[in-house]
């Protein structure tokens, strides 16, 4: 499935910038005026000048005009639709938003589903059946262990509810209409794949009193967005987290926590574990 955070700027949707349009304004009324008035340039220099307001005034306009219709662009491309605009796109292939369900929750099950428009069986497929089964599903895997075996795993954010939400993606790949002849499917709940986090915080003059749980929210932040199963974290990444103002360095003193690269398999999903911000002072 494609990142869709990857993909290069749309071409559709134009860079705006209020000088460069209040520029190209004064450039050509300067040239239809300049037979008439030739001293038409020394009075755009004027701010204060009637010409140069209503020209400003227009410019403003013509910006808001602009950036109206690349948001309707935007409204037609996945990667940046969202609400009613998106509910419209996903109609298209027969996908419904999920009481409650978030933009990028439903923009995941809508491209499962366009994937898995090519035939019953794929990964997709079985990844899309999974999440739009129960709304506590977070993320599924499909993974195929054997010939003629297929393993989905289920990242439920509801411990509490695990086996129940097992048990009904279970039935719904199973149904008579869902489930692929001569496949043996086995539906299992995800474990947490926990990442201490031991950081050596060097801080800046101006940083915040509060950095500590500043850094600490951002951490929790970043993982509950996370939607990775049989993937890997890198270091590099946690680094980033930490690295906000107020911030001069970050070291890690434990190897280990986190490791350079953690690997999540299949049947795993990252998950915060103990957290410990070690302060190193002021350093600039």
């Amino acid at each position: 499935m494609i990142d869709l955070q990857t993909l290069a700027p749309p071409s559709v949707v134009e860079k705006l910038s209020f000088e460069t349009i209040l520029a190209q304004g004064k450039a050509d009324f300067a040239d239809r005026m300049r037979p008439h008035q030739p001293g038409i340039d020394d009075i755009l220099k004027l701010e204060s000048d009637p010409v140069v307001k209503v020209t400003e005034s227009f410019s403003l306009r013509e910006l808001l005009i602009r950036d109206r219709i690349n948001n309707a662009a935007r409204a037609h491309l996945l990667g940046f639709a969202k609400g009613a605009d998106l509910d419209h796109l996903a109609a298209m292939f027969g996908v419904e938003r999920m009481a409650g369900e978030s933009d990028d929750r439903f923009r995941v099950r809508l491209q499962l589903r366009i994937a898995a428009l090519g035939a019953q069986g794929t990964r997709e497929y079985y990844e899309y059946k999974a999440l739009t089964a129960s709304p506590l599903v977070r993320a599924a895997r499909a993974t195929q262990s054997a010939p003629g075996k297929v393993l989905v795993m289920l990242w439920v954010t509801d411990a509490a509810q695990a086996q129940a939400v097992r048990s009904v993606v279970n039935a719904a790949l199973n149904a008579d209409d869902a489930r692929m002849l001569g496949v043996v499917l086995t539906v299992a709940v995800a474990v947490p794949h926990v990442i201490n986090i031991t950081a050596r915080i060097s801080r800046t003059r101006s940083a915040p009193g509060d950095l500590p749980q500043l850094l600490r929210k951002r951490l929790a932040a970043a993982f509950a967005d996370m939607g990775i199963m049989a993937g890997t974290v890198a270091r590099s990444y946690i680094t980033t987290l930490l690295h906000v103002d107020g911030v001069h360095a970050v070291e890690f003193p434990d190897n280990a926590a986190p490791a350079v690269t953690t690997t999540i398999d299949a049947g795993e999903y990252p998950a915060l574990g103990v957290v410990q911000l070690i302060d190193a002072g002021v350093i600039a």
